[in-house]
């Protein structure tokens, strides 16, 4: 095959590839339902969605958001979706520093996600967002960026199977001066792995599956901490 054939032959399997990947991404759709008891401003609340919906997008997932604000107290303070969307729906909750602190004593911890038995799909999930504003004005960084992260970082722990941390990008367990500017910079994001394993958890959800499928997931694991006990929730360097 002469060389410019050869070109025009790989260009339109790109092309087709390319295509058929947004093909699938655009039928593998999340609803993200925020329950939002830290009072946190409709506008940033907003950006730091379509923040989090931008890295899921790029991973081949489409996003619906639905907003629900509480008082501290639990009171519902505007009118919320009801919760009976089935394993395609996720529920995220902010929490002030009140609230987090009865999940997770050490203020290092930004969030964590609520495992479920072996086979099942977990749905729910706490964001600690007082937290991740004070990590945000550690270094006077806006907002939104972070809590989007921080939000994308608990999803992914619901979509991919087992202990997903990694020692670099949006999985990683401890965050520092690195994710922070790769957060702020829109490159805080999925491996090529994550995504495909997300993929294939959304789409077993799609399908009404009972089980969810494993892919040997080969990357490299945040070490035990001291003690032999592996990291559950998700830290950031205490403030020198």
């Amino acid at each position: 095959m002469r060389p410019r054939q050869l070109l025009k032959t790989c260009l339109r399997f790109l092309v087709a590839c390319t295509y058929a990947y947004g093909q699938a991404g655009a039928n593998l759709e999340m609803t993200i339902h925020v329950y939002d008891y830290a009072g946190i401003d409709p506008g940033e609340l907003a950006e730091a969605e379509a923040f989090a919906g931008r890295i899921l997008h790029e991973a081949g997932l489409r996003t619906q958001w639905s907003n629900c604000r509480f008082s501290p107290a639990g009171t519902a303070m505007s009118k919320c979706a009801a919760s009976t969307g089935g394993v395609t729906h996720l529920y995220v909750r902010l929490l002030p520093e009140e609230m987090a602190r009865k999940l997770a004593a050490a203020t290092t911890m930004l969030g964590m996600s609520v495992p479920t038995s072996n086979g099942t799909f977990p749905v729910d999930a706490y964001v600690f967002a007082e937290r991740v504003g004070v990590f945000a004005k550690q270094d006077l960084c806006p907002v939104p960026p972070l809590l989007g992260a921080a939000i994308t970082h608990e999803v992914g722990h619901l979509l991919l199977a087992g202990n997903a941390h990694t020692v670099t990008g949006i999985m990683s367990a401890h965050w520092g001066p690195k994710e922070k500017k790769d957060a702020l910079m829109g490159v805080l994001t999925f491996s090529r792995r994550q995504s495909e394993q997300m993929r294939v958890d959304v789409s077993q959800r799609m399908t009404g599956s009972k089980q969810r499928a494993h892919i040997a997931y080969g990357e490299r694991r945040i070490e035990p901490n001291r003690g032999g006990r592996r990291e559950r929730a998700d830290r950031i360097p205490p403030n020198d």
